[in-house]
């Protein structure tokens, strides 16, 4: 169900109530897994309401789930918990804002705070230094106060030991105003939780039914994730082993093995993150509506391998935008004909038309009525360009107001591309959108 309360757009598809779960799983009762689970993350020995992302700048639909957890949680008396994806790259925490450009209309700026890790995982990414950012002309007083805010948050965080961590606390120290933290969970911790070694024993055992449910679950959302490989005598696992240089390594149930064995690092990947969410951490876990998509490859996977299904989930999304006012003297992005037309075929200009003019048309109708190879083919063309040349001298005001038009054109069509945008940081929005999200989520959270 989808509400709307001061321009801002809250998505809720509520997924099921704290008590709606399997009574077992893989032979244990659920709330046990659950209890061994909070103990391991040390996490209080209650119900808990979860959400998670990647660090990186969230859109308001992103820390819509938070506020919801966090309403859900205040409701039910549990502890929100916020899922950090450490175990993704590091995108360097980009951020984007819209300025006002000189011709009235809205472009877009950008600036990444760190350097990226590419394939890096976070985790493994040291805190950092946030580069200093510069507004720039055209930015409004309020968001370059919340680009600095972001820029601030990410300096006094930077007491986490990696980036990942940084950045999640850097945002939600940036929510604070409407969202008290919540606790913090790496989700490569999740594989310190019994369940999460009672399912890597279970694919240990027999990895090739664990790939071949994998692979056979991504008909419903082959988007989501790369097939697993299965060669003879090698089946990869659906885990990240962490390299030398932090990058992740896809590996195979020996390499897993080996690891497990040395002591070093095995991390889960996407689906089966989501399986220890919903069903050791979080008595109720929030997803995004990507995460609303992908998790039926999950369940389809679970359900093919070990013949039972995480338990239900909510899903949770907002939608909230800028405010982009067009200046006055608006554009409605229709030009006569595109520029490069006009450039190659001036003639076009005297009566308009989609095709080649004309003269074109004559001189190349010549042309092809010669035999291939015939000098005179040569001489017509290099006639024809020559009259196209004189014809871009003659008509150089028309192509000249032309290009200015398909640019206008252009640039009016951006503006409306960014004030349709809601993908913005959340920390862009005005403080009013943020607490009417809150309130809504509060209010959804108690009916």
């Amino acid at each position: 169900m989808t509400t709307t309360t001061a321009g801002v757009e809250l998505v809720v598809r509520p997924g099921h109530a704290l008590a709606a779960a399997p009574d077992r799983v893989e032979g244990k009762p659920i709330e046990t897994w659950r209890s061994e689970a909070r103990a391991a993350l040390g996490l209080p020995d209650r119900p808990v309401i979860a959400s998670g992302h990647q660090s990186e700048c969230w859109h308001a639909g992103i820390l819509a789930k938070n506020l919801w957890a966090q309403a859900v949680a205040t409701r039910e008396g549990a502890e929100a918990v916020h899922l950090v994806v450490d175990q993704d790259g590091f995108d360097g925490m980009v951020v984007e804002w819209p300025f006002r450009r000189a011709d009235g209309w809205w472009g877009v700026r950008g600036h990444r705070f760190a350097v990226a890790g590419g394939e890096t995982a976070g985790m493994r990414c040291p805190a950092f230094r946030p580069r200093p950012i510069e507004p720039g002309e055209g930015t409004t007083d309020a968001v370059a106060h919340a680009l600095r805010a972001i820029e601030t948050a990410l300096l006094q965080q930077r007491t986490h030991t990696d980036a990942a961590m940084q950045g999640a606390a850097a945002l939600l120290q940036c929510a604070a105003p409407w969202l008290p933290t919540p606790r913090l969970v790496r989700a490569s911790d999740l594989m310190r939780t019994s369940l999460a070694q009672r399912l890597v024993e279970r694919m240990l055992a027999d990895p090739a039914a664990c790939a071949q449910a994998f692979n056979a679950a991504l008909a419903s959302a082959p988007r989501a994730a790369r097939a697993l490989r299965m060669h003879e005598g090698s089946v990869e696992l659906p885990v990240w082993l962490i390299g030398s240089q932090g990058e992740r390594v896809r590996a195979n149930a020996a390499q897993v093995s080996q690891a497990l064995q040395a002591g070093t690092p095995v991390v889960p990947r996407a689906f089966l993150m989501s399986a220890l969410a919903r069903t050791a951490l979080a008595d109720r876990f929030v997803h995004g509506l990507g995460g609303g998509v992908y998790e039926s490859a999950t369940d389809r996977w679970f359900r093919g391998w070990l013949g039972w299904v995480p338990p239900a989930f909510d899903v949770v999304s907002a939608n909230a935008r800028l405010s982009l006012p067009a200046p006055s003297d608006t554009h409605d992005g229709v030009t006569p004909m595109p520029f490069r037309r006009a450039w190659c075929d001036p003639h076009l200009l005297a009566g308009g038309g989609t095709g080649p003019s004309p003269a074109r048309r004559r001189a190349l109708d010549m042309i092809a009525a010669l035999p291939r190879g015939d000098a005179r083919r040569r001489t017509l063309f290099r006639d024809m360009l020559s009259e196209r040349n004189e014809a871009r001298m003659h008509r150089a005001g028309d192509l000249e107001s032309l290009q200015a038009l398909e640019a206008s054109a252009a640039a009016a069509r951006q503006s409306r591309e960014l004030a349709a945008r809601r993908t913005w940081c959340f920390a862009l929005l005005p403080p009013i959108a943020m607490e009417a999200l809150r309130d809504e989520a509060e209010r959804r959270a108690r009916a």
